[in-house]
Parts: C-alpha cells; structure tokens; sequence
C-alpha cells in the first residue's frame, strides 16, 4: 500500500506531499488546483508514458517519488530528453538506478509497485488500478470483447490459452532468430574465406610486435645511460681539477708557524676604537667652535601663561567672529509691542464674563421663587411679622457669619495677592496673572 506521494516540478506542483492514511483517501478542492496531476503521477510512475509536457516550467527535471509501507521508495524522474527510475530498499544507503531500459518500466520496480496493467488477448492492456477524471469504471468504457476477455483471464482455461500463445511467439521468435544467425555465421565464413593470408601477416606483426618491444625497452634506457654519462663527464672535470691542485700544492713551502695573537688582536681593537671616539670628538669641537655661549635661562612661567591667554583669547576671537559671520546674515528682531494693556483688557472681559454668568444663575434661581402670599387676616399678618422678626434675627447672625467670612475672604485674598505678587506671573505658561481674575475664574487661570 502506498504510504506517501511526494511531487517535484510536476506539472502545476512546485513541491507538493502527501501522507495517505488507512483506508480511501479522497482529493477534493476547486477546479485547476492539480488533483489530476497528482492521479497524472501515480499512471507516470506505473507506465512511463510517452513524454509530455509533464515538467513544471522554469524547471530541469520533474521527480514522483512513491513510499510504500515497507519503506521502499520509487523515484520516477523525467528529464527533457529521457526518463529514469530510482528504487531505494529500506536501509540503504545508495538506490538502484535505472536508464535506458525501453519503454516498459524495469521488472523491478513494476514488482515493487504492483501496479501493472491487464494484458488482454484480444485488446490493448487496460489500467484497473488509475483511472482518469469525469470516466466510468475501466470496463464500462472498454468494448464487451475486452471486457470478457478480462473476466475469462481470472480462469486457468484463459491462462492456458495465453501461456500456449506466449510460448508459439517465443518458438517463432527462437525459429527466426537461429536462421538470423545461420545467414550470419554463412556470411561471417565467406568472409574468412578472403583472409587466408592472414597467418603470415600475423607471424609478421609478432614478430614487429616483439621488436617493437625492443625498441621500447632501449628507449627506457636511454635516460639512465644519459645520467650516467653526464655523471662520468662531471666525474672527469673534478678529477682534473683536484689533479691541478694537488702539483700546485706540492710545488709550495710549508707555512711558518703561527703565534698565539689573540693578545695583539686585543690591542689592535682598543686602538681603533680610541681613534674613533678621538676622530668624533674632533669633529664635535669643529662643529661646536662656531657656536655662540649659552645664554642663561630664566623663568618662563608667566610667558608660557600670556601664551595660554592669547591663544584662548585667539579662539575665543575666531568663534566671535564666526558668530558675527552668522548673525550678519539674520535679519533684525522685531521691536516687541506694549501688551500689557491688552492683558488688562482681556482679564477684566473674561472676569466681566464670568460675573454675567453667576447672575444669570441668580436670575434663573429668582424666577423659580413664588409670588408673596396676599394677607387676609391679621393672624397671619402677626405670624408673619413674628416670622419676619425670626427671619431678621437669622439675617443678623446669617449677617455677622457673612461678615466673618468676608473678613476670612480678604484675609485669602490678601494672602493670595503677595503670593502673586512674588510669583510675579504663572509658573506654567509665563503669563501675568492678578488676585481679582484668578478669584473670578474660581481659583484657575486659562493660558
């Protein structure tokens, strides 16, 4: 059972996998999507059909690799101009590779697959394991001879009958090819016949064979003996050389012989050193002679600190100087307009407006009060002047509280105004603020 079908170049399919699981596996998905071409595959790798344009454009070669349960592997590769297979057995490490074998796939894959076709007798071989898209059953479609020819191949009658008729083919293709080689061997001895003086030629070419050899061993040796003669030559003009020294060595005197001096080589080495340092410091004091005394030196501090100073103050110039460059090209700062009036203006108009808005929640409050009741009885009129003295009392003490509080008011006020008076303006935005505005606004201040 396959287990895996893997798609490289096939075709729409760049790389596609597919794991098949137990049982029916079903493709389904929009049109032009490739189910066809994976079915496509599978008939490839069964038959090795003629070629077509199976290979994705852009691509060299299109690979159909099946994976059995047993891990076998067959890999069926078309390339442009041929077509092969690789079959990789479980635990190796290289497959078996196979080309140039025909049109029919190798015995040994087909063995693997067991994916063959039904050959019929009496009609073209009929694929029952693929079968092409929007077609019936492979028999419905086929003509009612094969399709009992199919039926009849299950009985041993029928193979009886297609072994008999296997092995006529094979005795007649037996019978033609001996009398294909009976011509062959009649042709191949007529030609013998006109090479009977083929032996002599042969002893001869032995024989230029075995001087041939010959030939080749000397030639071999012919780079030996030339280093052997040049060695020899080399050889010759050393001895003569030595020949030569020898007479004149033995026309010579012995050599006196030789004092220890390693006394007088002392000697001489500090005697040349003495004369060079005397030759250098005669060339000092004739360099020095012309020179004027040394003058004295004083303290240079406070020059090296003018120095320091005019080279700050040099700096300082140039920066000056670049900034002067970069102001020049600026044009003047507009002369600032008096604002405070304005400032004035605008915080008396929004203190104006907040006072128009707290009457006319006053007067929104009024209009809600009901009109005085109409006296109708002195009774009510004392209650009413009893009632009003009451009212008068509370209005004194509601009077004093109010007093109170207007003193505890301007006692803020005051307080708030030195506190403004010492900001000067607001810490957030800058501006000018007084005490009325910020009171007005209840305690805040718009930027």
């Amino acid at each position: 059972m396959i287990k895996k079908i893997a798609i490289d170049n096939f075709m729409a399919h760049a790389s596609t996998e597919l794991e098949l699981g137990p049982g029916v596996t079903i493709l389904t998905g929009p049109n032009n999507t490739g189910k066809s071409a994976i079915v496509e595959a599978l008939r490839c790798v069964a038959t090795n059909p003629v070629p077509k344009h199976y290979i994705r454009h852009g691509a060299k070669e299109a690979r159909v690799t099946v994976e059995l349960e047993d891990g076998t592997k067959v890999v069926w590769i078309r390339k442009k101009r041929s077509s092969g297979y690789e079959l990789w057995h479980p635990g190796a490490e290289e497959p078996e590779e196979y080309w140039k074998f025909g049109r029919r796939p190798p015995a040994d894959v087909l063995k693997v697959l067991k994916l063959d076709l039904v050959e019929l007798e009496s009609g073209d071989p009929i694929d029952v394991h693929v079968g092409n898209q929007r077609e019936p059953i492979f028999l419905l479609n086929q003509p009612a001879s094969n399709a009992a020819a199919f039926f009849a191949a299950s009985t041993e009658s029928a193979h009886l009958l297609a072994m008999q008729n296997l092995l006529k083919r094979q005795t007649q293709d037996a019978k033609r090819q001996e009398r294909e080689h009976e011509e062959r061997i009649s042709r191949i001895e007529s030609e013998m016949d006109t090479l009977t003086s083929l032996p002599d030629i042969g002893l001869q070419v032995e024989s230029a064979r075995e001087l041939e050899g010959t030939a080749k061993n000397l030639q071999a040796e012919i780079p030996v003996l030339k280093s052997l003669l040049s060695g020899q030559l080399e050889l010759s003009k050393s001895l003569e050389v030595k020949t030569s020294s020898t007479a004149i060595l033995n026309a010579t005197i012995e050599p006196p012989k030789l004092n220890l001096i390693e006394e007088l080589n002392g000697l001489i080495h500090r005697l040349e050193s003495v004369n060079r340092k005397q030759a250098m410091a005669t060339k000092i004091s004739t360099e020095l002679a012309p020179l004027a005394a040394v003058p004295d030196v004083f303290d240079t501090s406070s020059l090296a600190g003018l120095c320091s100073q005019i080279s700050s103050a040099d700096n300082s110039l140039r920066k000056a100087e670049v900034r002067r460059t970069v102001l020049t090209e600026l044009a003047k700062l507009p002369t600032p307009d008096n604002t405070s009036q304005l400032s004035d203006l605008i915080d008396q108009m929004i203190a104006l407006r907040y006072r128009q808005s707290r009457f006319d929640r006053w007067d929104v409050a009024l209009q809600n009060v009901a009109e005085p009741p109409v006296i109708t009885s002195e009774q009510g009129m004392v209650r009413l002047l009893a009632d009003i003295r009451g009212l008068a009392s509370r209005q004194g003490e509601a009077q004093t509280a109010l007093i109170d509080l207007e003193k505890q008011l301007q006692s803020v006020k005051d307080d708030l105004a030195g506190c403004i008076d010492k900001l000067g303006c607001c810490p957030t935005c800058g501006a000018d603020i007084n005490t009325e505005a910020f009171i007005d606004r209840g305690c805040q201040h718009d930027a």
